[in-house]
Protein backbone atom coordinates (compact mmCIF):
# COMPACT_ATOMS: atom_id res chain seq x y z
CA UNK A 1 0.00 0.00 0.00
CA UNK A 2 2.67 2.54 1.09
CA UNK A 3 4.40 1.96 -2.69
CA UNK A 4 1.32 2.49 -4.58
CA UNK A 5 0.66 5.85 -2.35
CA UNK A 6 4.64 6.62 -3.39
CA UNK A 7 3.60 5.79 -7.07
CA UNK A 8 1.55 8.24 -7.40
CA UNK A 9 3.43 11.41 -5.16
CA UNK A 10 1.09 11.13 -2.34
CA UNK A 11 4.43 10.91 0.06
CA UNK A 12 7.38 13.68 -0.11
CA UNK A 13 10.37 14.90 1.69
CA UNK A 14 11.19 17.91 2.62
CA UNK A 15 14.62 18.03 0.27
CA UNK A 16 12.96 17.35 -2.78
CA UNK A 17 13.64 19.93 -5.77
CA UNK A 18 11.22 21.79 -7.58
CA UNK A 19 11.19 19.23 -10.71
CA UNK A 20 10.60 16.48 -8.25
CA UNK A 21 7.79 18.64 -6.43
CA UNK A 22 5.97 19.52 -9.59
CA UNK A 23 6.52 16.07 -11.28
CA UNK A 24 4.64 15.17 -7.21
CA UNK A 25 1.45 17.14 -7.92
CA UNK A 26 1.78 16.33 -11.58
CA UNK A 27 1.11 12.32 -10.49
CA UNK A 28 -1.57 13.24 -7.29
CA UNK A 29 -3.72 15.25 -10.61
CA UNK A 30 -3.32 12.51 -12.52
CA UNK A 31 -4.43 9.67 -9.80
CA UNK A 32 -7.14 11.94 -9.18
CA UNK A 33 -8.52 12.09 -12.74
CA UNK A 34 -8.30 8.22 -12.72
CA UNK A 35 -10.31 7.80 -9.50
CA UNK A 36 -12.87 10.52 -11.21
CA UNK A 37 -13.10 9.02 -14.13
CA UNK A 38 -13.49 5.62 -13.03
CA UNK A 39 -16.40 6.65 -10.72
CA UNK A 40 -18.17 8.25 -13.97
CA UNK A 41 -17.75 5.15 -16.29
CA UNK A 42 -19.33 2.44 -13.30
CA UNK A 43 -22.47 5.51 -12.21
CA UNK A 44 -22.69 7.58 -15.04
CA UNK A 45 -26.16 8.22 -13.33
CA UNK A 46 -24.77 11.32 -11.87
CA UNK A 47 -24.49 12.93 -15.81
CA UNK A 48 -28.15 11.84 -16.95
CA UNK A 49 -30.83 14.05 -15.34
CA UNK A 50 -34.04 11.77 -16.81
CA UNK A 51 -34.79 8.32 -16.57
CA UNK A 52 -37.06 6.24 -16.74
CA UNK A 53 -38.15 2.19 -15.17
CA UNK A 54 -39.86 -0.24 -17.06
CA UNK A 55 -39.55 -4.15 -16.80
CA UNK A 56 -36.55 -3.75 -14.70
CA UNK A 57 -34.63 -1.67 -17.59
CA UNK A 58 -33.84 1.42 -16.34
CA UNK A 59 -33.28 4.18 -19.42
CA UNK A 60 -30.91 7.11 -19.11
CA UNK A 61 -30.97 10.22 -20.61
CA UNK A 62 -29.79 13.86 -21.15
CA UNK A 63 -33.01 15.14 -22.34
CA UNK A 64 -36.81 14.33 -21.46
CA UNK A 65 -37.44 10.81 -22.46
CA UNK A 66 -40.41 10.81 -25.13
CA UNK A 67 -43.46 8.69 -24.14
CA UNK A 68 -42.32 6.24 -26.75
CA UNK A 69 -39.82 5.08 -24.49
CA UNK A 70 -41.77 2.13 -22.58
CA UNK A 71 -43.07 0.61 -26.04
CA UNK A 72 -38.96 0.52 -26.81
CA UNK A 73 -38.12 -1.39 -23.32
CA UNK A 74 -41.31 -3.56 -24.28
CA UNK A 75 -39.72 -4.68 -27.63
CA UNK A 76 -36.23 -4.74 -26.58
CA UNK A 77 -37.57 -7.10 -23.97
CA UNK A 78 -39.05 -8.87 -26.58
CA UNK A 79 -36.56 -9.85 -28.63
CA UNK A 80 -33.77 -10.87 -25.57
CA UNK A 81 -36.51 -13.39 -24.34
CA UNK A 82 -36.15 -15.21 -27.46
CA UNK A 83 -33.12 -16.28 -26.26
CA UNK A 84 -32.44 -19.15 -23.66
CA UNK A 85 -29.58 -16.99 -22.27
CA UNK A 86 -32.17 -14.54 -20.83
CA UNK A 87 -32.20 -13.97 -17.43
CA UNK A 88 -35.98 -13.16 -16.01
CA UNK A 89 -35.79 -10.29 -13.61
CA UNK A 90 -32.07 -9.24 -14.22
CA UNK A 91 -31.69 -5.28 -14.10
CA UNK A 92 -30.42 -3.53 -17.16
CA UNK A 93 -29.17 0.34 -17.43
CA UNK A 94 -29.05 2.03 -20.89
CA UNK A 95 -27.46 5.20 -21.12
CA UNK A 96 -28.44 6.88 -23.88
CA UNK A 97 -25.57 9.76 -24.62
CA UNK A 98 -26.66 12.01 -27.93
CA UNK A 99 -23.53 14.03 -27.87
CA UNK A 100 -20.49 12.81 -29.17
CA UNK A 101 -18.75 13.97 -26.43
CA UNK A 102 -20.43 12.14 -24.21
CA UNK A 103 -20.11 8.63 -26.05
CA UNK A 104 -15.97 8.93 -26.50
CA UNK A 105 -16.09 9.56 -23.16
CA UNK A 106 -18.08 6.80 -21.44
CA UNK A 107 -17.11 4.72 -24.55
CA UNK A 108 -13.21 5.40 -25.45
CA UNK A 109 -12.66 1.99 -27.33
CA UNK A 110 -15.85 2.22 -29.65
CA UNK A 111 -15.26 4.08 -32.37
CA UNK A 112 -18.27 4.59 -34.58
CA UNK A 113 -20.01 1.91 -33.18
CA UNK A 114 -23.70 2.66 -32.29
CA UNK A 115 -23.30 1.48 -28.84
CA UNK A 116 -21.07 -0.43 -26.27
CA UNK A 117 -21.53 -2.19 -22.93
CA UNK A 118 -19.46 -2.13 -20.06
CA UNK A 119 -17.41 -5.10 -19.28
CA UNK A 120 -18.00 -5.69 -15.33
CA UNK A 121 -21.42 -3.37 -14.59
CA UNK A 122 -23.31 -4.02 -18.03
CA UNK A 123 -23.73 -0.46 -18.64
CA UNK A 124 -24.48 -0.08 -22.26
CA UNK A 125 -24.29 3.40 -23.95
CA UNK A 126 -26.06 4.43 -26.87
CA UNK A 127 -24.48 6.79 -29.19
CA UNK A 128 -27.37 8.46 -30.38
CA UNK A 129 -30.89 7.14 -30.34
CA UNK A 130 -34.66 8.96 -31.19
CA UNK A 131 -37.12 6.65 -28.97
CA UNK A 132 -39.74 8.45 -31.18
CA UNK A 133 -38.70 6.51 -34.34
CA UNK A 134 -37.27 3.66 -32.99
CA UNK A 135 -33.97 4.73 -34.64
CA UNK A 136 -30.37 4.42 -33.24
CA UNK A 137 -27.45 6.28 -34.99
CA UNK A 138 -23.31 5.42 -35.24
CA UNK A 139 -21.04 8.17 -36.63
CA UNK A 140 -19.84 5.14 -39.06
CA UNK A 141 -19.98 6.94 -42.53
CA UNK A 142 -22.32 4.08 -44.36
CA UNK A 143 -24.65 1.22 -42.53
CA UNK A 144 -25.15 3.87 -40.17
CA UNK A 145 -29.05 3.40 -38.82
CA UNK A 146 -30.63 0.38 -37.05
CA UNK A 147 -33.67 0.36 -34.77
CA UNK A 148 -33.25 1.59 -31.35
CA UNK A 149 -34.92 -1.66 -29.59
CA UNK A 150 -32.99 -3.56 -31.87
CA UNK A 151 -29.06 -1.84 -30.75
CA UNK A 152 -30.50 -2.50 -27.37
CA UNK A 153 -31.17 -6.21 -27.72
CA UNK A 154 -27.79 -6.85 -29.11
CA UNK A 155 -25.70 -4.99 -26.23
CA UNK A 156 -27.57 -6.26 -23.49
CA UNK A 157 -26.92 -9.72 -24.73
CA UNK A 158 -23.24 -9.02 -24.55
CA UNK A 159 -23.36 -9.14 -20.60
CA UNK A 160 -25.53 -12.08 -20.97
CA UNK A 161 -22.66 -13.69 -22.45
CA UNK A 162 -20.31 -12.94 -20.62
CA UNK A 163 -22.48 -13.84 -17.81
CA UNK A 164 -22.78 -16.91 -19.23
CA UNK A 165 -19.07 -17.72 -20.37
CA UNK A 166 -17.31 -15.51 -17.48
CA UNK A 167 -15.21 -12.29 -18.50
CA UNK A 168 -11.79 -13.70 -19.83
CA UNK A 169 -13.63 -16.40 -21.81
CA UNK A 170 -12.05 -15.53 -25.46
CA UNK A 171 -15.02 -16.39 -27.68
CA UNK A 172 -14.45 -15.50 -31.33
CA UNK A 173 -15.79 -12.34 -32.78
CA UNK A 174 -18.35 -14.64 -35.05
CA UNK A 175 -20.01 -16.19 -32.00
CA UNK A 176 -20.16 -12.78 -30.19
CA UNK A 177 -21.53 -10.59 -32.58
CA UNK A 178 -23.05 -12.81 -34.51
CA UNK A 179 -25.08 -14.20 -31.50
CA UNK A 180 -25.95 -10.66 -30.39
CA UNK A 181 -27.24 -9.97 -33.62
CA UNK A 182 -28.81 -13.11 -34.04
CA UNK A 183 -30.76 -11.95 -30.74
CA UNK A 184 -31.27 -8.42 -32.20
CA UNK A 185 -32.83 -10.16 -35.02
CA UNK A 186 -31.53 -7.48 -37.74
CA UNK A 187 -27.75 -6.31 -38.92
CA UNK A 188 -27.13 -2.65 -39.98
CA UNK A 189 -26.49 -4.24 -43.37
CA UNK A 190 -29.51 -4.49 -45.50
CA UNK A 191 -30.96 -7.72 -44.84
CA UNK A 192 -32.41 -7.95 -48.70
CA UNK A 193 -28.85 -7.26 -50.66
CA UNK A 194 -26.89 -9.24 -47.88
CA UNK A 195 -29.02 -12.70 -49.02
CA UNK A 196 -28.54 -11.30 -52.73
CA UNK A 197 -24.92 -11.36 -52.12
CA UNK A 198 -24.61 -14.50 -49.85
CA UNK A 199 -26.99 -16.40 -53.26
CA UNK A 200 -24.83 -15.12 -55.70
CA UNK A 201 -21.43 -15.90 -53.84
CA UNK A 202 -20.05 -12.36 -53.42
CA UNK A 203 -19.13 -10.29 -50.67
CA UNK A 204 -18.81 -6.84 -49.71
CA UNK A 205 -15.68 -5.38 -47.87
CA UNK A 206 -17.65 -3.67 -45.21
CA UNK A 207 -17.19 -4.85 -41.62
CA UNK A 208 -21.04 -4.06 -41.55
CA UNK A 209 -21.62 -6.91 -43.96
CA UNK A 210 -18.88 -9.58 -41.49
CA UNK A 211 -21.79 -9.12 -38.67
CA UNK A 212 -24.56 -9.82 -41.11
CA UNK A 213 -22.76 -13.14 -42.40
CA UNK A 214 -22.10 -14.37 -38.55
CA UNK A 215 -25.50 -13.73 -37.57
CA UNK A 216 -26.67 -15.85 -40.75
CA UNK A 217 -23.91 -18.15 -39.26
CA UNK A 218 -25.54 -18.46 -35.47
CA UNK A 219 -28.96 -18.41 -37.10
CA UNK A 220 -28.01 -21.20 -39.62
CA UNK A 221 -27.15 -23.56 -36.22
CA UNK A 222 -30.03 -22.49 -33.92
CA UNK A 223 -32.81 -22.62 -36.69
CA UNK A 224 -31.44 -25.23 -39.37
CA UNK A 225 -29.49 -27.21 -36.88
CA UNK A 226 -31.22 -26.82 -33.57
CA UNK A 227 -28.40 -26.00 -31.38
CA UNK A 228 -28.10 -24.61 -28.20
CA UNK A 229 -25.77 -22.03 -27.08
CA UNK A 230 -23.14 -24.10 -25.86
CA UNK A 231 -23.03 -26.65 -29.36
CA UNK A 232 -22.40 -23.05 -30.46
CA UNK A 233 -19.45 -22.35 -28.70
CA UNK A 234 -18.20 -26.26 -28.99
CA UNK A 235 -18.19 -25.54 -32.91
CA UNK A 236 -16.17 -21.83 -32.11
CA UNK A 237 -13.04 -22.62 -33.71
CA UNK A 238 -14.85 -23.77 -36.97
CA UNK A 239 -15.69 -20.74 -38.37
CA UNK A 240 -15.20 -21.69 -41.62
CA UNK A 241 -16.37 -24.63 -41.73
CA UNK A 242 -20.14 -23.51 -40.67
CA UNK A 243 -19.76 -20.57 -42.96
CA UNK A 244 -19.87 -23.01 -45.65
CA UNK A 245 -22.74 -24.92 -44.58
CA UNK A 246 -24.82 -21.50 -44.23
CA UNK A 247 -23.77 -20.42 -47.35
CA UNK A 248 -24.98 -23.38 -48.94
CA UNK A 249 -28.37 -23.72 -46.76
CA UNK A 250 -29.19 -19.76 -47.87
CA UNK A 251 -28.60 -20.93 -51.39
CA UNK A 252 -30.86 -23.86 -51.23
CA UNK A 253 -33.32 -21.75 -49.53
CA UNK A 254 -33.70 -19.21 -51.92
CA UNK A 255 -33.22 -21.47 -55.50
CA UNK A 256 -37.01 -23.02 -54.76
Amino acid sequence: MTRFVRCFGFTHNKSETAIARWLRRFKQILFLFAVLYAALYTFPQVLFPYSLSVQGVTLYSRSPLSPEAPQRIAEMMQLIQRSELAVPGRSERIFICNHPWLFRLLSPISGGAFAYSLPVTDNVFVANADLTNNVAHSAAPNFNTRSFSAVAAHEITHGLIRRRVGLLNNLPTWIIEGYCDYVAHESSFPETEGLRLLTAGKQHPSGSFRYFVFRQMVSYLIEDRHFSFQQILERADKAASVEEETLKAIKARNSQ
